[in-house]
């Protein structure tokens, strides 16, 4: 996002001038211990415990280029929130669909 106004950093004693871009970055927050307990352990089961599983709002929002999820609680966001979310979610989960079938399918 473009900043439009001078804005103060929380906390500290920096002002992020107008004109400059910020990014946020999901993969520190998925990474971080602060956020995650162990994160940087491989861990599928930590989605079971409902300390930390995902708090998923239903609802579902249309930008302009399709409808997505409206957000969530969670600080594992790998597309994104809001009006930004990425305009792949879908086609990814439908491609995670498929590439499951197929490793199904072939089991023997």
């Amino acid at each position: 996002r473009k900043v439009k106004s001078p804005l103060p950093v929380p906390g500290t004693p920096y002002m992020i001038p107008p004109g400059r871009v910020l990014l946020a970055s999901p993969g520190v927050t998925a990474l971080s211990d602060e956020h995650l307990p162990n994160a940087g352990c491989w861990d599928p089961h930590r989605w079971e415990n409902q300390a930390t599983k995902e708090q998923v709002n239903d609802k579902v929002v249309d930008y302009g280029y399709g409808a997505v999820s409206n957000g969530t609680s969670s600080p594992y966001l790998p597309f994104g929130a809001g009006r930004h979310r990425c305009i792949g979610e879908k086609f990814a989960y439908v491609n995670l669909g498929v590439i499951l079938a197929t490793i199904v399918r072939h089991l023997r």
